[in-house]
């Protein structure tokens, strides 16, 4: 018997999935969590084989960080509605068995589960690609400039919200463009976007 726990801050998701999952012969759902605290609780008590984690929580704390916190420990597989090449990559990166959206049906759930109990995986064909050619992510000043470039700031503007010299903020867009083999403003932020470094529409 399979024993997994549900980790989802959204009740009609967390409740759906175990009603889904509760007629499996095979698989017992051993409770749900809406926050970290009780995640932690959940797994300190229940023991799961599996943890479905939602990789985005409501606070301070998310699905990442408690994925983190119990490695080695039960085969987590990461549930998300966002399909950012940066989230597949830090999935794989903190010891994640597999990645799910949250558009998969039950089957393809059950499937997941069954073959991270049994020692497995289960990352589709583009969450493999995206780790293989993962691009560098931003440092967290590239980061913070990025983000302000996106809101449409001029490079003075962002020097002066950062307390940056000018040269430093165009170097730094420079050094990111050589990086991302792009050649304008637009197409940086758009990098950034696909890769989920900051959001936006992909």
């Amino acid at each position: 018997m399979i024993r997994l726990a549900i980790i989802e801050d959204h009740p009609a998701i967390a409740e759906g999935l175990t009603a889904l999952l509760r007629g499996e012969p095979d698989v017992t759902v051993v409770g749900t969590a809406r926050d970290s605290v009780a995640a932690n609780r959940l797994i300190e008590a229940q023991s799961p084989d599996v943890v479905l984690c939602d990789i985005r929580l409501t606070g301070t704390v998310d699905g990442l960080e408690i994925l983190a916190s119990h490695t080695p420990g039960p085969a987590f597989i990461m549930l998300s509605a966002y399909s950012y090449p940066s989230y597949y990559v830090a999935a794989v990166k903190y010891g994640a068995k597999g990645y799910l959206s949250k558009m998969a049906d039950i089957e393809q759930i059950l499937t997941a589960v069954r073959a991270v109990a049994d020692g497995g995986t289960a990352f589709s064909a583009a969450v493999r690609r995206a780790v293989r050619t993962a691009l560098r992510p931003p440092t967290p000043r590239e980061a913070q400039i990025l983000a302000l470039v996106a809101e449409g700031h001029a490079n003075a503007e962002i020097a002066e919200r950062l307390s940056l010299g000018l040269k430093t903020v165009e170097s730094q867009l420079r050094r990111m463009f050589d990086r991302y083999d792009v050649t304008s403003r637009t197409s940086l932020v758009r990098v950034a976007q696909r890769q989920g470094w900051i959001e936006g529409d992909r």
